[in-house]
């Protein structure tokens, strides 16, 4: 997610983008010198004789995105301590204003500004770094990561205003009008830095089944005579709740093997990123080894369906959920006290687009800034005098998916030694 100084962020990139296919157009640099703003209307002098050409960029208006102010909600434990880090998402409302001294050329430079934003429509990851490479003199600790780590691209859109509303707004400004349009940028997602507590997982609920390895419940079965291949269960080995790389996810159903050999199809939730994998056929079950290591993965959400048969006659199944669990590998540790750095190695790797964070005990700790994306080895800073006399758990957490702590093959189940952080 961005950081709280992602909409002066936004800004600042538009008038870098701007200024970047507006000054250096040739047309308009036959013409004389072009400025490229992002101030109050009635800060901008209008009368005089020498007064450059410019195109004002002024952020006037901000609303909650109505999309995602609810993915998540806020909240705190009986203590007060902060459980959950939810977005803030906005929506970015946005006046162009072309200045000139000169007839007609308020309209050249207001063509030329709504032309090159129609051809953007998105900010970019790479116009994003390319904008904030270097920080704007108002704001030197804006970055490129305080716009671009957030999961949501950033749109440009042109924003109908009518006369009236437009009149209102000029009339607030109490400066005179000039030629302008309106977009809306959206979505920015603002999330605070500051670490949540979050609860080790429960073991059990309700009394441990011996046999099924799983806690009592109501099992159910779909009709037995369905007339295509039905998905019933897609599960993790070891009764695990997720598969990590190089495990192998073994799908049951009905009709699964009638039609020929069988592909599993899995579709990333967010990205829409699809991966097959051959099933290997055993009675009313198929097998899918994931790979051990592979760029085409990521650890979150996914949804896994089975192709049978051969072109052109293959039969799809329904779809499930399945979750693939980010793996820690090797931990180690350096510095100590105040400047202690933990350094973890993860499979699959991990993205700048994607939510990371390191949760060491209760602690939720965010990565420092990697170069090479992907990666599969991130750092976190933090202060190691708070566990103090203690050996902490340590979970990695991916897109909302946490690596697995608990041995869920052993009866009963019980925490990963090899999870400890090396503190």
């Amino acid at each position: 997610m961005s950081t709280d100084l992602a909409i002066a962020g936004v800004t600042a990139v538009l008038r870098a983008m701007l200024h970047g296919g507006l000054v250096d157009h040739v047309q308009l640099g036959a013409q004389g010198p072009v400025s490229i703003t992002a101030e109050a209307p009635d800060r901008i002098k209008t009368d005089g004789a020498d007064l450059p050409d410019q195109i004002n960029l002024f952020m006037y208006h901000v609303t909650p995105n109505a999309a995602w102010r609810n993915w998540d909600m806020p909240s705190r434990d009986a203590a007060g301590n902060r459980i959950s880090n939810p977005p803030l998402a906005l929506d970015l409302y946005y006046l162009v204003t072309a200045y000139s001294q000169k007839q007609l050329y308020a309209d050249v430079l207001l063509g030329y500004a709504m032309q090159y934003l129609h051809e953007i429509a998105v900010l970019t990851s790479q116009g994003i770094q390319n904008a904030l490479s270097t920080p704007p003199p108002e704001i030197p600790i804006l970055t490129a990561a305080d716009v671009l780590d957030q999961v949501e691209q950033i749109k440009i859109v042109p924003h109908a205003m009518g006369t009236e509303e437009m009149s209102r707004l000029w009339m607030a400004f109490q400066t005179s009008y000039r030629p302008s349009a309106v977009y809306q940028v959206s979505v920015v997602l603002l999330q605070n830095r500051r670490p949540s507590a979050s609860p080790l997982p429960v073991l059990t609920i309700g009394p441990w089944n011996p046999t099924w390895k799983q806690p009592g419940g109501i099992i159910s079965n779909p009709n037995l005579n369905a007339p295509t291949p039905t998905l019933v269960a897609a599960t993790p080995p070891n009764s695990q709740p997720a598969v990590r790389m190089g495990d192998a996810l073994t799908v049951t159903g009905f009709r699964l093997t009638d039609a020929g050999p069988a592909t599993l199809r899995f579709t990333h939730t967010l990205t829409g990123a699809i991966n097959d994998l051959p099933g290997t056929a055993a009675g009313s079950a198929l097998t899918a080894t994931l790979p051990a290591a592979s760029d085409a993965w990521r650890a979150g959400f996914y949804s896994v369906k089975a192709l049978i048969g051969t072109a052109p006659n293959v039969l799809t199944t329904n779809a499930l959920p399945v979750v693939l669990a980010p793996t820690i590998g090797t931990m180690a540790k350096s510095g100590g006290g105040t400047a202690t750095v933990l350094t973890v190695d993860c499979s699959p790797k991990v993205w700048r687009a994607q939510r990371v964070s390191c949760i060491i005990a209760q602690l939720e700790l965010f990565p420092d800034a990697w170069t090479t994306d992907p990666t599969a080895t991130l750092t976190f800073s933090f202060d190691e005098t708070v566990f103090a006399g203690e050996t902490p758990w340590i979970r990695l957490r991916v897109d909302d998916v946490d690596s697995i702590l608990i041995n869920y093959g052993a009866t009963p189940p019980g925490f990963l030694a090899s999870q400890k952080a090396p503190l």
